[in-house]
């Protein structure tokens, strides 16, 4: 049974005299004590406040608490007396009214308890200052006492409490610790690989500079704070900021108020400088920032390419990324629409075509998929210190790389339905799964954009995509383009429905409507030198006559020049419906151009240009339909820089088919011959005996014939004249 004693704390208890004004001081004040009683829901202690009236219990003059020890097996009254400690005794003989039996038996005292005397070392914890640990507003009497110092028995404890969970759980703490250690690790060298980026490449984010104000300057101007580059050893410098431009980073400035131009989702370009040099700054949303880090990545990869914009940094604040890029002087949209624009541009339309194909073919090779060319996305730089201007590919937003081992991109949540309305594929928006074709759909618009000064194959802005999915455009205004065959072909192959019939970046390129003239007259001579000696029934041969009166107009000598048609006369034949004597015919007077007559030079003009025009604009269908014919020589190696290697592994099967039933049809040819002649025939040759003289009649032949004796000498048809 447990009980305890009631002790009345009043003045005399206390052992101080009533009136004494310290005494009133005390009486005036409240005690902690510790309150336990009972409800409908069961036990419960609470911490009180009373005042010195309050009659409170307490174990003090209990003595010390003392384990029981093992039970007495035999011991006598006098035994017990001399070995076992004496009971405690209670104050009182009888507990209180107020109690509250256990299940044991033990009865526990209701009311009022002095605390523990350790209670506040129980919840102090080392965390906090010592000096405060007894700060209270309230005095005590009996105050508990002061701990100092460090509580070494809490450190004791944490680290018991380690010991134990590790020998408890030895497997989950040793799991634990090497994650840890991995982590660290990790993160360090995530540190060092982003300080290397950095020595290379401006900081990522915003860094801390000096603002150096120049004269007139205001004071409203916008800076960046401290950031995450400091701690990488980046030293602050000062930079001077125009009025009204706006810094991010220590390097990259914009102006707000000069706007280059504006894209979706908010994004806008502005004129700005990075370490002195004169930029375009693209400013995308935040929310956005894995669109940005991604073209960063891209263009990080690929912009040492002349073709594809030139990338610098990326700057980042608490709204906005930032990104500096190659400043140009307009986009090819700018360049078709306005005729001032065009006027400070000294590339010809042919060459920015070229380039800007040279740049897709590129990234194409990159595996990049651009995936929203139109001619917004294709900018002329400025002049360099040499004069020389270039198209180049922007705009990575919507770029999209193709996966190692695979040759499309799917079309799903990932990847989205990526292209601008009117320059988008059809089987963008009917296909699975998209891959380099799409661009070749959008860059053959292009082309036919810049050719006709702004009209789009495929119809109004209305009804465009509607013809595109359907299949529908028109190349009709290409016929005022001096090369328009070629042209024609070009981009009839770029906009073909079925994205594999359409031609690849490196076929583009190869296409003769991008050779120079020089090429053209090198590609005309070694044709000629290929078909000089050829059968008439060759399948080269047979392959550039077919259809050889359109190309000719109908007789190629009733559309040259007098002067030329009767030098032409003074050496050899010339058939005027075939394109082989044609080309022989040009190969001829090119070899020989400074043999010629005054007058026939002047008619030709200089080469190559004016002498390949003389030509070309008599005959528009000549070099098209000869680069077709000889498509089955591409994988020759004179023909080989004519070709691109997609053109010879579709030749490849044709060629083969065609060597292989000519091959049968000689011989075929040989086994009728020897099949209609007879195997064996026996013919009579008379033979000169040594000791025979001649016969000298009149019919000599005879005579010889009827005199000389014969041999039976078996002769092969085959061998008979």
């Amino acid at each position: 049974m447990c009980s305890l004693s009631v002790v009345v704390k009043g003045p005399s208890a206390l052992g101080v005299n009533a009136h004494d004004p310290h005494t009133t001081s005390i009486a005036n004040s409240f005690f902690p004590t510790l309150y336990v009683g009972e409800s409908s829901f069961g036990l419960y202690a609470m911490e009180t406040l009373v005042d010195h009236q309050t009659i409170t219990l307490s174990h003090k003059l209990l003595g010390p608490p003392l384990l029981e020890g093992a039970a007495p097996i035999a011991l006598t009254n006098a035994e017990r007396e001399e070995y076992l400690p004496p009971p405690r005794q209670l104050l009182l003989e009888r507990p209180l009214s107020i109690t509250w039996k256990t299940a044991e038996g033990e009865y526990l005292i209701l009311g009022y308890h002095d605390r523990p005397s350790m209670a506040m070392a129980m919840i102090i914890s080392s965390r906090f200052p010592f000096h405060n640990v007894h700060h209270n507003a309230i005095e005590s009497p009996d105050p508990p006492p002061l701990i100092t110092g460090p509580v070494e028995p809490l450190k004791h404890e944490d680290t018991s409490i380690i010991v134990l969970l590790f020998d408890k759980y030895p497997i989950p703490v040793y799991s634990l610790i090497v994650t840890l250690v991995v982590l660290l690790l990790t993160v360090i060298w995530q540190c060092g690989r982003q300080w290397d980026r950095n020595r290379i490449d401006p900081p990522s984010r915003m860094e801390s500079f000096e603002i150096v104000k120049s004269p007139g300057e205001s004071k409203g101007l916008q800076t960046s704070k401290q950031s995450n580059r400091g701690s990488f050893g980046w030293m602050a410098r000062k930079i001077e900021i125009p009025d009204g431009w706006m810094a991010v980073g220590s390097k990259l400035m914009y102006s707000p108020s000069d706007i280059l131009g504006t894209g979706c989702e908010g994004t806008v370009v502005y004129r700005g400088t990075f370490d002195g040099r004169e930029v375009a700054v693209k400013r995308v949303v935040s929310e956005f920032v894995k669109f940005a880090h991604r073209e960063a990545d891209l263009l990080r990869e690929s912009d040492h390419h002349p073709h594809v914009i030139r990338y610098f940094c990326m700057e980042s604040d608490s709204q906005f990324r930032y990104l500096a890029l190659e400043l140009c002087i307009c986009s090819l949209n700018d360049y078709v629409e306005r005729k001032e624009v065009q006027e400070g541009v000294s590339l010809s339309t042919t060459d920015i075509l070229r380039q800007a194909t040279d740049g897709l073919a590129h990234l194409h090779a990159s595996k990049i998929v651009h995936r929203d060319m139109k001619p917004q996305n294709v900018l002329i730089t400025m002049a360099s210190q040499r004069g020389e201007m270039r198209a180049v590919i922007s705009d990575f937003g919507l770029c999209k790389r193709v996966q190692p081992g695979k040759n499309s991109i799917s079309r799903g949540i990932a990847s989205g339905l990526a292209g601008t309305d009117g320059w988008i594929a059809p089987e963008v928006l009917i296909s699975a799964s998209t891959s380099y074709p799409v661009d070749i759909f959008s860059l053959g618009c292009i082309f036919y954009y810049v050719l006709t000064s702004g009209t789009h194959p495929f119809g109004k802005s209305l009804h465009r995509q509607a013809n595109i999915v359907n299949g529908e455009f028109t190349l009709n205004k290409l016929a005022d383009h001096d090369d328009w065959s070629l042209a024609e072909d070009l981009i009839t192959s770029m906009l073909h429905v079925d994205p594999l019939s359409r031609l690849t970046a490196e076929a583009v390129l190869n296409h003769p409507f991008f050779w120079s003239a020089e090429k053209r007259l090198a590609y005309f001579s070694d044709v000629s030198d290929r078909v000089e000696k050829e059968e008439d029934n060759s399948p080269v041969v047979r392959r550039l006559e077919t259809d050889a009166r359109t190309v000719v107009c109908g007789g190629w000598r009733e559309k040259i020049c007098d002067a030329l048609k009767e030098d032409l006369r003074k050496f050899r034949t010339y058939k005027s419906f075939s394109v082989r004597d044609l080309l022989r015919a040009m190969r001829n007077k090119k070899h020989h151009y400074r043999e010629l007559p005054e007058d026939v030079r002047q008619s030709l003009g200089d080469i190559p240009d004016q002498f390949l025009h003389y030509f070309t604009s008599r005959f528009p269908r000549l070099i098209l339909h000869v680069y077709k014919a000889t498509e089955y020589c591409s994988s020759e190696p004179v023909f080989r820089r004519y070709y691109s290697d997609v053109v010879r592994a579709r030749m490849l099967p044709i060629v083969t088919e065609e060597e292989r039933i000519r091959k049968e049809i000689k011989e075929q040819m040989a086994n009728e011959v020897w099949a209609r002649a007879p195997k064996v025939a026996e013919q009579r040759v008379p033979l000169k005996l040594d000791g025979k003289r001649p016969n000298n009649h009149k019919n000599t032949k005879n005579n010889k014939l009827k005199n000389e004796p014969t041999a039976n000498i078996t002769i092969p048809s085959s061998e008979r004249s």
